[in-house]
């Protein structure tokens, strides 16, 4: 052939071996070599390919004498014993697979020192041969996963593409299902254990209604109820304007009055009309008044007299009247006819609570039209005098009325006021006089008759005598003309009042220092002694059942040691109770024979839907006027936050803002990895990135782990798994950091990829040496926040399960579609074309060809010298041999391998240096011993919320001034037998009552009344009544029981009905004067209990609501009918649901509330037990009953994740001792962890939690590489954590720092809790995780570390290869690549070239 040379080789079985070469480029050393067959060669078995005793080729042609022991030498013994030994199952998938020819000297180097790590299958054959003894469940384990994992990188680069395509479709179609994205913002939802005791409790009643087949009926109406955060709550936290501030003065006090009067003239415009809060507030249902009545004509009027309920601090006081309106304003022409008729109505045109004395009216009108039971409710609701005899906060306020105990009367002071003004050069303003009211009205006449009826008679008589001659008087006349003169005296001051009385007050307001010149001391005004007043609360307008503890109004009240009186507070907190969107929708749906009160409202359209958009739209106005509001600000406008509003819509609408994904900072976090890693894998040759380095896969690998997370929370959304605050603040970054981790491992471990491979089977390679850390990390991240779901919390447990679905998309992306990747760039780097810029071919230097991998120049060795082995043994690392010195020059070109090589692995074989660490270790445990012991439970709400908004102010405010939670006793029907265990009952709520956590009154009971109660009070009231009529004896016939008087009262007709009423049955006879309603111990008559409840249900309704009983069923509608015959009172349903309020006070703290839901949870279940179902319900039970369980919890899933670590580790490595040291490093981990927890004050709760249990599966990622390394590499135990931690150390400081570059984007959060605990937690866990994992862990394994998986037998620190197999010897397997000789001979010479490691173009001829 024209241009062809040849040279002669060798001769190997009878045929000449040639290197043909086809240009012109001929190794300069070739022709110096001499090719000689060894004296004394013997015969070599048939069946070898090669005969590795003689080595006739390779040995001569070796320029290195180190190159001698890279194989052992053919032994026809051992070897035909271990083909012919019968195989095992295992043997026959797992050993005799893989041919030791299949690989390149670089690589077969790299066996000799980590064999197992290298390959599991060539380790086993040496086993079988003899040459080496090991954990062969290890390394069966090992070659089985190395076996899976090179399959799949050989596929993977065969068919990249295909790959590509394929998962990528997989990945598109899971990420269709984010449109169907819900975030869920209900805090109950959020936060309560679904399945559990709280769920079962909370969803009681809604279960019931649906099980009974029920709907609620017109008549019924919702109380509202704690049911997380309020529900039907919206408050108002007033604190002070500065340090030491008092709030029981004068100035905050009158503050609040304000900030309530602009709460009750909010208004928002809806449908059209404008609403306020007493159209959407709580307030009791009026008296049932019969439409055909007198007073029916007037119902609507009444329903606006009656307020909302509201509590609040100022009720103590007449001005907590001002706020009540009614709103809008109610005229008294409102009223018709009886605005002229009643003459108890306050002056003015308006009705206004201000000056509005209810038991006058009620008097008036009850003496007029006998108002009946409805009397007997004001009297037993002590209405009373409203706020007319309350103490004024300001006696100078000009209305403040008469029967104030502390009214100040300026009227005999205003001449003297007037002169000492006009003597200090100043006038006061008279107040213009309202317009004369039209004296036509003949109304007016019969409104006044009486007194000017006798006027007139005086003038009379006085002008009949003035017309007689005589001009002596009478004593009578004299007398009464002193009286005229007198009165029209007082009417001139009366006059002179009115036009100077403000104008007077404020003069005395500005002129304290002049009050001496025109009081005497003793009628000085007067201000009262708030704290006097308000030491046992307030009472609403209706004081006998409308009362509000101090706890519950006053923050950080004090009280005097000895006389118990209130000192200071510093706070006020009102309280606003709205109604259900059914109450609203019932309030102004329209009614037969009724005036809408909306006129503008479509009462066609109007529906419970647009009145809860009614109620929605207040309670955000709410807020935002005052958060907005001019008392949040100073002087100088700058923020000074004294009012602190939360609405039910609050929270939720808070957390549908920021739950949102903030695509900024998402955007931000992302970038600043894609900068690490690129900067980590950037070579740079004259200004350009250079063939070796890795930019763009770097740049693939972020943005293939971004794709593979999208999918992950798409599939999750599949899956029914609602997003929350943590999904979209912190699954996206915590995904990214952990999954970059296998993508630096993988990029590490590629550098050297050409070099090992050889060309062939790049990336198998690349798969099987590391794709068994990616295993084992991979799997217990994902176990690890698998077992985060079983802490029962609903966020927590989404954020966990999207968390493992997320990093097991990343672990199925980074073992196909980024080694796919992969094997497209190693295309690139095999033509020499730059990183990135892949049109452009790398630097060319002159290259050097050898017949050999590593050409090395000859070292002169003399006989007897040390042997390679011998000489490795010297050095403190395998790392500074002169074996491994060539292979590392690359690594040890950067700072951090500088420093690694020089300074820390020599640090190793110190002692001093080992004790310092285990010292240092004794040390941080020490000190985590001590924080664990200050570790408190709780997580505040306020930690959830971004700290800048309204509902995170407000709930610190909270925390900080109040200690105060409502709570209800809810019995638990249908099966209570409420008639026969009455006794029960009272005895169930005096045993809740008794727990110091219980707010009471002064007869040491619950200070709330309940319905039961108030029913036994009002039937007593109407047995009085009914008692009072037999007694005259002529109310009622004995003998048939009916009515035969004829003036009965209304409360004794009431009686007769129930006396009469019994189950089904309406009999009178024999009844009347023998059955009594309440028995003299208090019990009720059991055989009509459900007549009389369906009775008070209906007569006493507003006591009903007052009781917020909550009744469900509701008993049927009943009415007082003439006809006594027709006045049967149908018996109710048992009741399946119904509750008892208390009040808690004291809850200062997490600990403190779970004691006290230890204390009312142990009564609730001893009454369970004797046979009165029942569960409490209220704020503080809703979040805080996860901690009774939540150390059970954590305990359970940590030991669950630990002996799931511990098994997978075990089961992968099949070496119980290491993954025993795993487990010690992890629990040093975790124990140091928990204890930074306790030293920096972040407290246990459920969040910190799940961060504990995630800790051991990320702790993985830091222990889990050095001892796989430490395993498979050989020499004794300092030498094999040298090799490990040259090995791993830097990947696992990339991956550490992409961890933590990953969650850096956390501390921009704006919730303080993804602040704390997860950035702050998290960089704890990193920091630990690294020193304990690349620190300690090394020093323990220098000490006491586990076998090595596999001992060369003949004692040495390096394995040989077993020789390379032939067809007989592989048991008729299939050749692993097609690539191989087809003789199984070996290949020959390859010509590699000394920069690229590739073999370059040349004939291997057998002639």
């Amino acid at each position: 052939m024209m241009g062809e040379k040849k040279i002669k080789l060798f001769v190997h079985a009878g045929h000449r071996y040639f290197w043909t070469f086809t240009g012109s480029k001929i190794l300069r050393s070739a022709a110096m070599l001499t090719l000689l067959e060894p004296p004394g060669g013997a015969k070599r078995s048939p069946n070898v390919g090669g005969n590795y005793n003689n080595r006739s080729a390779q040995h001569l042609l070796n320029l290195s004498p180190e190159e001698d022991d890279l194989y052992d030498q053919y032994d026809e013994e051992i070897d035909d014993f271990a083909e012919n030994e019968p195989q095992s199952l295992l043997d026959k998938f797992l050993v005799w697979r893989t041919s030791s020819s299949e690989f390149n000297e670089r690589w077969k180097r790299e066996f000799r020192q980590r064999p197992s790590w290298c390959d599991a299958d060539l380790c086993l054959q040496q086993i079988k041969r003899g040459k080496a003894t090991g954990n062969q469940w290890a390394l069966y384990s090992r070659s089985f996963i190395q076996k899976v994992l090179f399959a799949l990188g050989q596929s993977v680069q065969r068919n990249a593409f295909s790959i590509i395509l394929m998962v990528s479709m997989v990945f598109a179609v899971c990420c269709y299902g984010l449109q169907y994205v819900h975030i869920e913002t209900d805090i109950v939802k959020l936060w309560v254990s679904q399945g559990g005791r709280l769920d079962f409790e909370l969803n009681f009643l809604p279960n019931i209604k649906q099980k009974m087949n029920l709907s609620a009926t017109e008549g019924e109406a919702e109380i509202p109820r704690e049911n997380g955060l309020g529900g039907g709550y919206q408050v108002l936290i007033q604190t002070p304007e500065f340090d030491g501030q008092n709030a029981l003065d004068i100035g905050p006090l009158l503050k609040h009055v304000e900030i309530m009067k602009d709460i009750a003239s909010f208004n928002v415009t809806v449908h059209g009309e404008q609403w306020s809060l007493s159209d959407i507030c709580f307030k009791p249902a009026p008296p049932s008044i019969d439409n055909g009545s007198i007073a029916g004509t007037v119902s609507d009027v009444i329903d606006r007299i009656v307020p909302c309920i509201w509590i609040t601090p100022i009720d103590c006081f007449w001005e907590g009247s001002k706020a009540l309106g009614p709103h809008p304003q109610l005229p008294k022409k409102a009223l018709g006819l009886f605005s002229y008729l009643i003459s108890t109505l306050p002056e003015g045109e308006t009705i206004r609570w201000s000056d509005f004395d209810p038991i006058k009216v009620i008097n008036e009108i009850h003496n007029a039209f006998n108002l009946g039971s409805h009397y007997t409710f004001f009297e037993r609701a002590g209405v009373g005098h409203g706020y007319m005899d309350r103490p004024c906060i300001d006696p100078l306020d000009p209305e403040c009325p008469e029967m104030s105990p502390n009214h100040f009367d300026v009227c005999p002071h205003i001449d003297r006021i007037r002169e000492i003004a006009r003597a200090n050069g100043e006038e006061l303003k008279e107040e213009k006089k309202k317009g004369e009211e039209s004296s036509s009205d003949w109304l007016d006449f019969l409104r006044s008759k009486r007194s000017v009826e006798g006027e007139n008679s005086t003038l009379t008589t006085t002008t009949t005598t003035t017309t007689e001659p005589t001009t002596t008087l009478s004593p009578e006349q004299i007398a009464r003309e002193k009286e005229l003169e007198l009165s029209r005296e007082a009417t001139k001051r009366k006059e002179r009042c009115d036009k100077f009385r403000k104008s007077s007050l404020q003069w005395i307001r500005e002129n304290k220092d002049k009050w001496s010149q025109v009081l005497t001391e003793d009628k000085y005004p007067k201000t009262v002694d708030y704290g006097k007043i308000m030491s046992e609360g307030c009472n609403g307008f209706a004081s006998n059942v409308l009362h509000w503890p101090v706890d519950m109004i006053l923050g950080g009240a004090k009280r005097d040691e000895q006389t118990r009186q209130l000192k200071t507070a510093d706070a006020l907190q009102s309280v606003f109770l709205v109604a259900s969107p059914n109450d609203i929708y019932l309030r102004f749906k329209q009614k037969p024979g009724k005036s809408p009160l909306k006129k503008g409202l479509n009462m066609t359209e109007w529906n419970e839907k647009m009145a809860e958009a009614v109620l929605t739209a207040w309670q955000r106005n709410f807020t935002r006027n005052l958060y907005d509001h001019k008392d949040n600000r100073d002087e100088n406008g700058a923020e000074r936050r004294t009012l602190h509003p939360l609405a039910s819509t609050s929270i939720a609408d808070m957390l549908e803002e920021f739950c949102q994904f903030n695509y900024t900072i998402i955007f931000v976090g992302y970038g600043l990895m894609l900068a690490y890693a690129i900067l980590t894998q950037v070579r740079i040759d004259r200004w350009l990135p250079s063939a070796e380095s890795s930019m763009g896969l770097a740049f693939a690998g972020v943005v293939v782990v971004t794709f593979a997370s999208v999918a992950g929370l798409g599939l999750a959304t599949w899956f029914g798994i609602e997003f929350n605050a943590a999904t979209t603040q912190i699954v996206p970054f915590l995904t990214l950091g952990i999954g970059v981790d296998n993508m630096f491992m993988l990029l590490y471990n590629y550098r050297d990829l050409l070099k090992l491979s050889g060309g062939r089977n790049d990336l198998a390679i690349l798969m099987k040496e590391t794709g068994m850390s990616i295993l084992c990390t991979s799997i217990n991240n994902i176990l690890a926040f698998l077992t985060g779901t079983l802490l029962p919390i609903p966020a927590l447990r989404s954020f966990c399960a999207q968390s493992s679905i997320l990093l097991t998309f990343n672990f199925i992306a980074i073992l196909t579609i980024y080694p796919a990747i992969i094997s497209f760039d190693l295309r690139r780097r095999k033509s020499n074309r730059r990183d990135v810029l892949f049109c452009l071919h790398g630097n060319q230097q002159e290259e050097s060809y050898s017949m050999i991998s590593k050409p090395k120049l000859p070292n002169k060795r003399i006989i007897g010298a040390a042997s390679e082995a011998s000489i490795i043994q010297r050095f403190d690392g395998i790392t500074n041999s002169p074996l491994n010195q060539e292979e590392n020059e690359e690594a040890t070109s950067s700072w951090l391998n500088k420093q690694i090589h020089n300074h820390y692995i020599p640090l190793l074989s110190r002692k001093s240096y080992r004790a310092f660490v285990l010292g240092l270790c004794v040390v941080m445990l020490s000190i985590s011993t001590y924080g664990l012991k200050n570790t408190t439970l709780g997580l505040e709400l306020s930690d959830v919320l971004p700290e800048h908004t309204a509902p995170a102010q407000f709930l610190r405010a909270r925390d900080k001034y109040f200690s105060f939670y409502p709570m209800f006793a809810v019995l638990q029907g249908p099966n209570i037998n409420y008639a026969e265990q009455q006794i029960q009952i009272e005895n169930y709520r005096k045993a809740i009552g008794a727990s110091k956590y219980v707010i009471k009154n002064s007869m040491d009971e619950p200070s709330e009344k309940y319905w039961l109660g108030l029913m036994r009070d009002w039937l007593i009231s109407i047995q009085e009544g009914f008692d009072q009529e037999m007694a005259t004896g002529e109310a009622f016939d004995l003998e048939t029981g009916e009515i035969i008087g004829k003036n009965v009262s209304e409360d004794a007709r009431i009686a007769h009905a129930l006396i009469c009423s019994k189950g089904n049955v309406f009999e009178c006879k024999g009844r009347i004067g023998t059955v009594r309603l309440v028995d003299k111990s208090g019990v009720i008559h059991q055989d009509a209990f459900y007549n009389y409840l369906t009775a008070w249900f209906n007569v006493d309704h507003m006591m009903y609501y007052v009781s917020q009983a909550s009744f469900f069923p509701t008993p049927p509608k009943w009415s007082l009918k003439k006809n006594s015959t027709d006045n049967f009172v149908p018996p109710a349903q048992p009741l399946a649901y119904s509750q008892i309020p208390f009040y808690l006070t004291g809850l200062t703290d997490t600990p403190v509330i779970v004691e006290m839901i230890k204390d009312i949870r142990g009564v609730c279940e001893r009454f369970t037990d004797n046979g009165l179902p029942n569960f409490p319900q209220g704020i503080a039970f809703t979040f805080w009953e996860q901690y009774l369980f939540l150390a059970g919890n954590l305990t359970w899933a940590i030991f669950i994740i630990l002996s799931a670590v511990f098994a997978v580790i075990t089961l992968i490595l099949f070496s119980p001792r290491a993954a025993a040291l795993i487990l010690g490093v992890l629990v040093i981990i975790t124990f140091e962890l928990a204890g930074f927890m306790g030293l920096v004050g972040i407290k246990l709760n459920p969040v910190s939690a799940v961060t504990l249990i995630t800790a051991v599966g990320i702790g993985v990622e830091f222990t889990v590489h050095v001892i796989v390394a430490f395993l498979t590499s050989l020499g004794d135990k300092k030498e094999r954590t040298a090799s490990a931690v040259d090995r791993v150390f830097v990947p696992v400081i990339h991956g550490a720092f992409s961890t933590l570059l990953g969650i850096v984007m956390l501390s921009m959060s704006e919730f303080e809790f993804v602040v704390k605990y997860f950035f702050v937690v998290m960089s704890a866990l990193i920091a630990s995780g690294v020193f304990n994992g690349l620190f300690l862990l090394p020093v323990i394994l220098s000490i006491m570390g586990p076998g090595r998986e596999i001992t060369p037998t003949d004692g040495k620190s390096l394995l040989n290869l077993p020789p390379p197999l032939t067809k007989r010897n592989r048991r008729c397997a299939t050749s692993r690549n097609s690539e191989s000789d087809e003789d199984d001979e070996p290949s020959g010479l390859v010509m590699f070239s000394k920069k690229s490691n590739q073999p370059q173009q040349g004939n291997l001829r057998k002639i």
